[in-house]
């Protein structure tokens, strides 16, 4: 479902609320359920500038697109319901939702790092990946998130049920702090009271960090998350993507399907066409159908046993074979981190990374590190 047409004069003032203005900056495009995603700058009363944040916004229903509106309002209602139960530092927060005349916003914290798919875009213009400890820690941090998550009850002690269903490059963030943020649980699967459900099977998020049961059927549970997280880990380490099949899928490969695999494959190529996907999806998901464990071995070839043993086993096709869930995950990849590596080294990694990519950082529009503000003991008059 494509964004809602929304166009506003940059510098214009979106709404108000207790004293604090939202200045509208950048649209930053369809975020999903036609939603479009603004960048915004608070101001007070006095017109003193505040923090960015990052707005979800719907406009006024308007002829054949009404019905749209209408449940793309539903989305961000359900969304900000959803975020009361995910308070946890690792996760972006949301502030609510205010419901002006020309539009509905869902206000939600700007991230204070850049998404790993811009820093892995960034290392890889210095001809090289990041280090296995560095996939571990940030494996580790959303692992601690998701874990948050999957477990949040509602005020009955009942289990949400969440999956977060977009794990993937765009929506994990990381500061030259070494702070890890997860974002945007818009498109999140959960027991939710009143939850409007998704009318178009398809595949959440992007794709290629899709599990195999979400791409074939569509029925997830937390483990796909994890999946998910496991290729993250995997391509900062080494770039490779386990469901990238860059050169085709062989024909032996589908000829070794069983008559049920390959039956369960047909429908999900046929919803796939259904929803609009394109021919990459498509290849995709039969590349998640047809991967062996000699393909897991050799995406994660070279990688020290560190990082090799828990992606292997978060990379199986059968959710079975997997972590079983995000706090055993955390345990485990805090267990091969030991203590010598945490938020200061996975911080210094990105500022060296900064430093060796030079006037890529400009090119690309990332900001530099800040210098470290002295201290007052530092500070002489010599």
């Amino acid at each position: 479902m494509a964004a809602i047409e929304f166009r506003v004069p940059k510098g214009a003032i979106l709404f108000s609320q207790e004293g604090i203005s939202y200045e509208f900056r950048e649209n930053l495009g369809e975020a999903h359920h036609g939603l479009n995603l603004l960048l915004a700058r608070q101001r007070m009363a006095d017109g003193k500038p505040l923090g960015k944040v990052l707005l979800k916004a719907v406009g006024m229903p308007r002829g054949l697109a009404g019905a749209r509106v209408y449940k793309a309002r539903e989305k961000l209602e359900e969304q900000v319901r959803l975020a009361a139960y995910l308070q946890h530092p690792g996760i972006l927060r949301v502030h609510g939702m205010h419901k002006a005349e020309a539009a509905w916003y869902v206000i939600t914290d700007h991230p204070s790092g850049n998404s790993l798919n811009d820093v892995l875009a960034l290392v890889m213009e210095c001809e090289r990946w990041f280090s296995p400890f560095f996939a571990l820690y940030v494996g580790a941090q959303v692992a601690g998130a998701l874990h948050h998550a999957h477990t949040a009850k509602d005020e009955k002690g009942r289990s949400l049920g969440i999956v977060h269903r977009a794990i993937d490059l765009e929506h994990i963030f990381v500061d030259w702090a070494g702070r890890v943020q997860v974002s945007d649980f818009g498109v999140a699967l959960s027991g939710l009271p009143g939850r409007v459900a998704s009318t178009v099977r398809r595949p959440q998020g992007d794709t290629y960090f899709s599990s195999p049961e979400m791409l074939l059927t569509g029925r997830v549970d937390a483990r796909s998350d994890l999946f998910a997280l496991g290729l993250v880990m995997l391509e900062l380490a080494t770039g490779r993507n386990l469901l990238y099949a860059g050169n085709g899928i062989p024909e032996k490969a589908l000829a070794a399907l069983s008559r049920k695999k390959l039956a369960g494959l047909t429908r999900a190529l046929k919803r796939a066409r259904l929803a609009g996907c394109d021919d990459a999806v498509a290849e995709t998901i039969m590349r998640a159908a047809t991967y062996t464990p000699e393909d897991v071995e050799a995406a994660t070839a070279g990688l020290p046993d560190t990082l090799r043993v828990p992606l292997c086993k978060l990379l199986q096709r059968s959710p079975a074979a997997r972590y079983q869930t995000a706090g055993e995950l955390e345990a485990d990849l805090r267990r091969w981190l030991g203590e010598t590596f945490g938020a200061n080294e996975a911080g210094a990694e990105l500022k060296a990374v900064a430093d060796e990519a030079g006037e890529h950082m400009v090119d690309m529009g990332l900001p530099r590190p800040r210098p470290r503000a002295r201290t007052q003991d530092t500070i002489t008059t010599n």
